[in-house]
């Protein structure tokens, strides 16, 4: 597959959007090859070089150029779009291959390009296919809507009871002090629950997972939700394990439930937290000149 114009668009100049990276295989078809990809007119092709293939579009240069692209990402709507749509083709692609996500917005001006990228990158990638061979990656999020649970303590814990017994009968310049040591208490008692779940839950799917890691908790404007995010975790799992692994987390969300937490699973995903290919070519381009 070479650089020039754009399936569909006669003379329109094109660039080269890559989704990820599969092991090449002689006279292989892949199944995913064709479908629709970042932009409605463009197809998902393979371009192999070596041992490796990758999975690309060509795209219009006006938009995923360098200058273009830069416009491009400043309009919410189109980007919104477009991000689903790297995310479909990447979980169309791992239907079938496994593969090493590229980072939205991975551009080349050409085909020559993106096969000089995966020679030069050879090792990097293929230590990247062999950890994810037959895997897929997981996410758990778990969320606490503090409230319910301190209500909850309240009305279960021996300690606090009798704290909030002993505050009812003290004397005025006494229960300033007991006021404090309850809320303290309470706090206490809120922490050590939603620590004790979060391990629970990581020692429970980790004997199930090839890795895990750690994310950053998502504040409330991003997940859209009222309660807070006390864990997110994302678990690398490989296919003979995915029952167990699903089977655990089904049975810690209702142990979770019952200290008035909730467990989120979602997948399979593209292993993003597993593989670590540095980006490069039009879209750092664009980024550097912001």
């Amino acid at each position: 597959m070479t650089a020039g114009t754009v399936p569909g668009a006669t003379g329109e100049q094109s660039v080269m959007y890559v989704y990820g990276v599969a092991r090449a295989s002689p006279g292989r078809r892949f199944a995913s090859a064709g479908c629709e990809g970042i932009v409605p007119e463009a197809s998902v092709d393979p371009l192999v070089q070596g041992e490796l293939t990758a999975f690309v579009s060509a795209v219009p240069a006006d938009r995923f150029g360098a200058s273009g692209f830069r416009s491009a990402l400043k309009d919410v709507e189109w980007l919104k779009d477009r991000i689903l749509a790297h995310e479909k083709v990447l979980e169309e692609l791992m239907s079938s291959d496994d593969i090493v996500p590229f980072r939205f917005g991975t551009i080349y001006l050409d085909s020559s390009q993106v096969a000089n990228a995966l020679a030069r990158h050879r090792a990097e990638l293929r230590q990247a296919l062999e950890r994810i061979q037959g895997t897929s990656e997981w996410g758990v999020k778990v969320y606490c809507a503090a409230d319910v649970l301190r209500c909850r303590i309240e009305s279960e814990s021996a300690a606090i009871r009798r704290l909030r017994g002993a505050l009812a009968q003290a004397s005025p310049g006494a229960r300033f002090f007991l006021q404090k040591k309850y809320a303290k208490a309470l706090d206490g008692e809120v922490a050590a629950t939603i620590a004790g779940c979060v391990a629970r839950i990581g020692r429970g799917l980790d004997a199930f997972a090839c890795e895990s890691t750690e994310v950053e908790a998502q504040p409330a404007a991003a997940h859209g939700r009222s309660a807070d995010m006390v864990m997110n975790a994302a678990y690398l799992v490989t296919k003979g394990s995915l029952p167990q692994f699903r089977q655990t987390s089904a049975a810690l969300r209702k142990e979770c439930a019952a200290h008035g937490l909730e467990l989120e699973l979602t997948g399979p995903w593209p292993p993003y937290h597993f593989v670590s290919i540095r980006q490069e070519g039009v879209a750092d381009a664009a980024a550097s000149d912001q």
